[in-house]
This record gives structure tokens, sequence and C-alpha cells, in this order.
């Protein structure tokens, strides 16, 4: 990328440096963060996982931890890298068709399309191969591209003008408010609420006739 984009530019980016060098070092410092990402995860499957079985015997029976996505890149490493550039990918023709259509330019972030296209490459990559990695984490390039695009009118009423989240998740949830806002005032967003604290709560109180999973059995 620093040897086919503009001279002016990339030497204005990197400082005064040299080019090469500051190319060089940015790929160190990517691949550094993403051996601090695996030796995290590790840590966590291997001592904090375990150490939750305290809370989960003793305060909340039956509960089971939660741990972020970061936990399966160990397992599919290649797949993790080919996630990220598919996603990257989907996020610039995205960008693209966006800008064309909407008159707005959603620039790719880095973080969500690792996390999150990573996963998606994994998630493909066992059940499709190469294709199915490729092509799921070119999905959610585009869908992470257009969701936000789509939720920033919505955060414009509320003041943040030029502001969006960059997440899937979070789009659809503040796209859905947004909605519900326009369609039937502050009446629409609380029932919304109201319904999303029923399905967040009631679970807890249901029992179940098998054991959820991971949930390991007193002796």
């Amino acid at each position: 990328a620093a040897y086919i984009a503009d001279p002016a530019v990339v030497t204005k980016t990197a400082g005064g440096d040299n080019v090469i060098v500051y190319a060089l070092t940015c790929a160190l410092s990517f691949a550094v963060g993403v051996t601090i990402v695996y030796n995290g995860v590790r840590m966590i499957l291997a001592d904090l996982v375990p150490a939750f079985q305290g809370i989960s015997n003793k305060l909340i029976p039956g509960a089971i931890p939660a741990v972020d996505c970061a936990v399966f890149f160990p397992y599919a490493p290649t797949a993790v890298i080919l996630g990220f550039v598919a996603s990257f990918i989907g996020g610039v023709v995205g960008m693209f068709i966006v800008g064309a259509t909407l008159g707005i330019f959603i620039i790719p972030g880095m973080v969500p399309h690792f996390f999150c296209g990573a996963t998606a490459g994994i998630y493909g990559n066992a059940t499709g191969g190469r294709k199915g990695a490729a092509l799921g984490a070119f999905v959610n390039g585009l869908l992470i591209t257009f969701a936000p695009a789509l939720l920033l009118p919505v955060l414009d009423v509320f003041g943040f003008k030029n502001t969006t989240f960059g997440d899937f998740d979070f789009s659809v949830i503040g796209i859905t408010l947004g909605r519900a806002a326009e369609a039937f005032g502050t009446t629409g967003v609380y029932a919304i609420l109201a319904v999303l604290l029923v399905v967040a709560f009631v679970p807890n109180f249901i029992h179940t006739k098998g054991a959820v999973i991971n949930h390991v059995e007193e002796e």
C-alpha cells in the first residue's frame, strides 16, 4: 500500500521517516498486536474461565462465562487473516457504493473489520471452507458499512452530527429505536426497551430440563 500510494501523502503520513521503514514498522506493530490478542485469549481460557466456576457454583448457580469473539482466533489463525482482509475489502467496496448512492463516506474502521471480520471468517471457514470464509467476511464488511450509513441520520436527530457506530448490532438497535421514535415518539422507544428488558431477565427464571453448555454439575 505504501509503495503504490502517492509518495507525497505517504511521506507526510510517515512524518518524514523513511517510507519503507515506516511501512515495515506498521506491519510489525500489527503483528505484535495480534500476538498480544492471542496471548490474552490463552490467558482467559487457561485462568479466568476456570476461576469463574467459583462464581457459578456459589453465587449464580448454572451461570456460564461469556467471552469475547477473540477466543476463537487461536483455533483458525489463517481464517482470521483471510476474514480480516475480505471484510476490509467489503468495507472499501461498500464505502464507494454508499458514497455514490447516499453521498456518505463510511471510512473502514480497522477494529470492527478485524474482530468481526475475523470471526466471520472463522465461522465461514468452518461451514464453507476458504470460499465460505472469504464470502462471509466480505458480506460482514458490507453490513458494517451500510448499517452505519443508515444509522447516521438517526444520530443527527440527537445532535451527534456526522457520527455513527461501526458495529452492525449497534447500528441495527439504533436504527430500530430511531424509527420507533419517529413513528410513535418516546412511547415507542420505551416500549421496545421494556420488551428488551423482559427478554434479558425472564430466561434467568426459566428452569430448563437439560444442563446449559459448559455447566459443571456439583459432586
